[in-house]
C-alpha cells in the first residue's frame, strides 16, 4: 500500500475540486482533461512524468467524448488526479499501469454518477420548493452550487487516491501475463484508441499529424 501524508492528500483534494469545477461549473480551462489531471495528480506526489504517462493513456479514453447537454459521461478529471497520484508513488511497471487505467475508468464511472446526483441537488438549491430565485439570492445559489461541485471533487480524488494504494498492490502478484507481453498490449491499445479517434478529424488529420511532429522535435530537443 502507497501512503498518502496528510499534506499530499490535503493539495490533492485541492486539486481535485479546481479539477471538478474546471469541468462544467467554472472556468473550463481545460485542466479536467485526463493528461492533465493525472499530471498535477503526479506533480502533487513528486513525480510529474508518471501522472504525464498515465494522463496520456487515460486521455485516449476520452479523446472521442463529447459531453453535450446534460449527457450522462464518465468524469474523468477527478479520477485522473487520484491515479495520478497513485502511480507518481508505484513501481512503474506495466502491469501496474495497465491496473491503474482499469481502476481509474471505474472510479471515473462513479464520478460520473455523483455529477448525475449533484444536478439533481442543483435544482433543489436553485429552486428550493420550486420557488424560483430572486435577482438578491441568485448569486449566492449559484456559488452554493460550484461550492459544491468543488467539494465533490475534493472528496472523489481521496477516495479515488485511497481505494487505488489499498487495491492495486493486492492485485498486481495475481495478474499472470509476462512484463514484456503486459507492455505490448498497453502499446497496442494505446495505438489502436488514438487511430479510432482520427475519424473525427476528418480531412484535417494533418493538423494532429503536425502537433506530433512538433512534440515529438520537442521531447528530442529535452532529452
Amino acid at each position: 500500500m502507497i501512503h498518502f501524508n496528510t499534506h499530499v492528500l490535503l493539495v490533492l483534494a485541492l486539486v481535485g475540486g479546481l479539477v471538478a469545477v474546471d469541468g462544467t461549473s467554472f472556468g473550463q480551462f481545460m485542466i479536467s482533461r485526463p493528461f492533465v489531471a493525472a499530471t498535477l495528480g503526479g506533480w502533487v506526489a513528486g513525480m510529474p512524468q508518471q501522472g504525464a504517462i498515465l494522463g496520456v493513456a487515460l486521455e485516449c479514453f476520452h479523446l472521442g467524448v463529447l459531453p453535450v447537454g446534460a449527457s450522462k459521461q464518465p468524469e474523468s478529471g477527478p479520477a485522473a488526479v487520484a491515479a495520478g497520484a497513485f502511480f507518481a508513488g508505484a513501481e512503474p511497471t506495466a502491469s501496474i499501469l495497465i491496473l491503474t487505467i482499469l481502476g481509474t475508468l471505474l472510479l471515473e464511472h462513479l464520478g460520473g454518477w455523483t455529477v448525475h446526483l449533484e444536478r439533481l441537488i442543483n435544482v433543489w438549491i436553485i429552486a428550493p420548493n420550486g420557488a424560483l430565485p430572486t435577482v438578491a439570492n441568485l448569486e449566492r445559489r449559484h456559488l452554493t452550487a460550484i461550492g459544491l461541485d468543488f467539494l465533490r471533487g475534493a472528496v472523489l480524488v481521496m477516495i479515488g487516491s485511497l481505494l487505488l494504494s489499498l487495491v492495486v498492490p493486492v492485485l498486481d502478484p495475481y495478474w499472470g501475463l509476462s512484463e514484456s507481453l503486459t507492455n505490448w498490449m498497453v502499446v497496442t491499445f494505446i495505438i489502436a484508441m488514438l487511430a479510432g479517434s482520427l475519424r473525427m478529424l476528418g480531412s484535417k488529420y494533418w493538423f494532429a499529424a503536425l502537433g506530433a511532429g512538433i512534440g515529438l522535435v520537442g521531447l528530442w530537443m529535452t532529452r
